[in-house]
C-alpha cells in the first residue's frame, strides 16, 4: 500500500474552500452534491480525462464512523456542473455553525483524497489503495470559535479513520485510507498574520505566497497600492512586523474582525458580524431572475457568485451587468452594517491602539465599489492607514497563512503538547479501571 504525510492548511469558506494539501492549493466551491449513481461511462476514455482533471471532475464514495455522512457525493465544480442550484452548501444564515455542517467535512476528505491520487499518479504508482496521514489546521469564524465548536471539528476529523473511494471510471477507483494525525483549529482571519508578512519559504513577502522569484502577480506586488497611497517606497511584510492590526476578513456569510498585536491575538477585541457577500446574493437571486427572465430559472448562490467573479475574467458574463444591478442594494445594505461594526471595533479598541485596517477576503473583492471608500473616510478621520488588499491575494491569504502555520515550530509544540494531555488521560482511566477492578475481587 502506497503511503504518504501531508500537511493541510484548510480555509472552509462559505462560498469557496481554499486548501493546501502537500504544498498544492486547491480552491473549489464549497458545494457537494448526494448522487445515486458512479458518473462515468467506462474506464478507457474518463479515467485519464479525470486523472488530468481530478478535481474539476472529482466524484467519491466516504465510509466514515466519526458522523460523517456515508454516501456517494460529486464535489466542488463537478457538482455545480451537475446539479446547478441543487447542490448543498453551507448554510451562512442562522445559528448554525460550520462545525455542525456536513459540507466542511465530505469537502475536505475529497481533498486530500484527489491529492493523493494525484500524487500517486505523477510518482507513477497509482496503487488501487493508499494511506495518507494527516496534520491538518483549520479556522472557525471569530464567533464560532469556541471550546465546544473547536473540540467538535476537532474529534470528527480525528476519531477513527476515513475511507474515500476515488472513482475514476465507471469500474475504476483508488481507495485512500486517511487518519488525522493532528488538527489545529484557529479563528479566521488569524492565520492572515502569518501569510501577509511571510512567503512559503519564510522571507519577507512582496508578492506571490508561493514563489516571490516568479509567477504571474510581479507585475503587482502585494503591498504597491498601499506604499504609493502612505508614501512608504519600497516595503515587504516587514513592515507589518510589530504593527497592531485590525482585520476586516470579508467573507461570503460572514465578516471578521480579529486584533492583533504584532503576531499575537488580543483576544478582548476579537469580534464579528453575521454580514457579507452571501446575505446579499440572497436576496439578489429573484431580483436578478426577474431582471432577466429568458436567462434564469433557478440560481444558486455559488453561481451567482460566479457571474460577479467573471467581471474580472476574460469572459464577462452576459448578464453581468443585470447582476450588478440586482446585487448593489444588497450589497450596501451589507457594507453599512460591516461599517458600522468597523466603527464599534475602532471605538473600543480605541484609535490610537490600531496601526492598520487590513481587508480581504472574497467579499472584499465584490464588495469594493461600496467598501472602500466608506472605509477609507473611516480610516482617515481616525489617522489610521488602510490596506485594501489587492483582489489578486484577497482570497487565499487565510489559506497560505494556515499551510503557513502547520508547518511551523508552534504548530509542532500544540501537536505535542495534545499528544502528552491525551496519553495523561489515558493513564488516569487505566489507573482507575485497575483500582475499580481490585475493589470487585
Amino acid at each position: 500500500m502506497l503511503k504518504f504525510h501531508f500537511n493541510v492548511g484548510n480555509d472552509i469558506g462559505n462560498s469557496e474552500q481554499d486548501i493546501y494539501v502537500d504544498g498544492v492549493l486547491v480552491r473549489q466551491p464549497n458545494v457537494f452534491s448526494l448522487t445515486g449513481q458512479i458518473p462515468w461511462s467506462d474506464d478507457d476514455v474518463d479515467v485519464q480525462k479525470n486523472l488530468k482533471n481530478i478535481y474539476d471532475n472529482l466524484a467519491v464514495s466516504i465510509v466514515s464512523g466519526s458522523g460523517i455522512q456515508t454516501g456517494l457525493y460529486t464535489i466542488g465544480k463537478h457538482a455545480l456542473k451537475t446539479n446547478g442550484e441543487n447542490v448543498t452548501s453551507l448554510y451562512v444564515k442562522g445559528n448554525g455553525t460550520k462545525a455542525d455542517q456536513m459540507v466542511p467535512y465530505i469537502n475536505t476528505l475529497s481533498a486530500i483524497a484527489a491529492r493523493a491520487v494525484e500524487k500517486a499518479n505523477a510518482l507513477g504508482e497509482l496503487a488501487d489503495e493508499i494511506e495518507v496521514i494527516v496534520d491538518m489546521a483549520a479556522a472557525l469564524p471569530v464567533k464560532q470559535h469556541s471550546p465546544e465548536n473547536t473540540r467538535k471539528m476537532r474529534d470528527k476529523f480525528m476519531n477513527g479513520t476515513h475511507s474515500v473511494s476515488v472513482h475514476l471510471g465507471l469500474t475504476k477507483k483508488i481507495d485512500v485510507k486517511i487518519k488525522f494525525d493532528y488538527v489545529h483549529i484557529l479563528q479566521e482571519g488569524t492565520p492572515v498574520t502569518f501569510a501577509l508578512q511571510m512567503d512559503s519559504k519564510g522571507n519577507w513577502r512582496t508578492s506571490g505566497y508561493e514563489d516571490t522569484n516568479e509567477g504571474t502577480n510581479q507585475e503587482l506586488p502585494l503591498f504597491k497600492e498601499f506604499a504609493e497611497t502612505y508614501n512608504l517606497g519600497d516595503i515587504d511584510g516587514s513592515f507589518l512586523d510589530g504593527k497592531n492590526v485590525l482585520h476586516l476578513d470579508c467573507g461570503d456569510g460572514t465578516t471578521d474582525s480579529p486584533f492583533t498585536r504584532g503576531d499575537a491575538v488580543d483576544k478582548d477585541f476579537c469580534d464579528g458580524v453575521n454580514h457579507g457577500i452571501g446575505h446579499a446574493i440572497d436576496p439578489a437571486i429573484p431580483d436578478l431572475i426577474n431582471l432577466a427572465p429568458h436567462a434564469f430559472n433557478s440560481l444558486s448562490r455559488q453561481q451567482y457568485s460566479e457571474i460577479l467573479k467573471s467581471q474580472f475574467s476574460g469572459r464577462p458574463h452576459k448578464f453581468l451587468n443585470e447582476a450588478i444591478q440586482a446585487f448593489g442594494p444588497h450589497c450596501g445594505n451589507q457594507v453599512a452594517q460591516i461599517i458600522k461594526h468597523a466603527n464599534d471595533q475602532i471605538l473600543n479598541i480605541g484609535p490610537n491602539e490600531i496601526d492598520i485596517i487590513a481587508v480581504y477576503g472574497g467579499g472584499s473583492i465584490l464588495m469594493r465599489d461600496h467598501l472602500f471608500p466608506k472605509l477609507k473616510e473611516l480610516a482617515e478621520s481616525t489617522r489610521i492607514m488602510l490596506f485594501y488588499v489587492p483582489k489578486e491575494y484577497a482570497v487565499t491569504l487565510n489559506a497560505e497563512g494556515l499551510d503557513f502555520f502547520v508547518r511551523s515550530p508552534i504548530y509542532a509544540q500544540l501537536k505535542q503538547d495534545y499528544e502528552a494531555a491525551t496519553t495523561a488521560k489515558k493513564t488516569v482511566k487505566t489507573a482507575a479501571k485497575e483500582v475499580a477492578s481490585t475493589k470487585e475481587n
